[in-house]
């Protein structure tokens, strides 16, 4: 009995170390796990800081784009109407320069001594007349009366 008494002790003394050795070791891989998830920890909040960084960088970047982008749009704008301006502008003196030069070719036509010529052949002047009062030559003259005058 004695001797069983000491098996057993002995037994329960084993299985007393056991536990105690698989609290040990269980005990030792928890706090393991503890100091490498308190590690990956620091690295995550280091990572989401440098990153929520980016972000604010961006988010400034996107802030000072947009307001170029407003302030180009306002250029733009003037820039449009001034041209808009400019185009009415350069119509009305395409307009005025053409009714300025209808009037100086009407003004060269009645003007020109042809015209003056043309009248008088109209008028029934003669070749001699012509060549007198005109300071044209004969073929020129007769050139005339052939072109603008009645048929003889």
């Amino acid at each position: 009995m004695i001797h069983l008494a000491n098996t057993l002790t002995n037994v329960s003394n084993d299985f007393v170390l056991m536990g105690f050795s698989i609290i040990s070791i269980a005990f030792i891989a928890t706090l393991f796990a503890v100091f490498w998830l308190s590690r990956l920890v620091l690295k995550l909040k280091r990572e989401c800081a440098n990153l929520t960084a980016i972000v604010d960088g961006n988010k400034n970047d996107i802030y000072g784009l947009c307001s170029a982008a407003l302030t180009v749009n306002e250029n733009t704008a003037t820039t449009h109407e001034q041209l808009h301006e400019l185009k009415q502008q350069l119509a009305h003196i395409v307009e005025k320069m053409n009714e300025l030069q209808n009037e100086l070719q009407q003004n060269d036509f009645l003007n020109s001594p042809y015209n003056v010529d043309i009248r008088k052949i109209r008028d029934g002047a003669s070749v001699k007349e012509l060549m007198r009062q005109s300071d044209l030559s004969y073929d020129e003259a007769a050139l005339l009366i052939r072109l603008h005058g009645g048929k003889a």
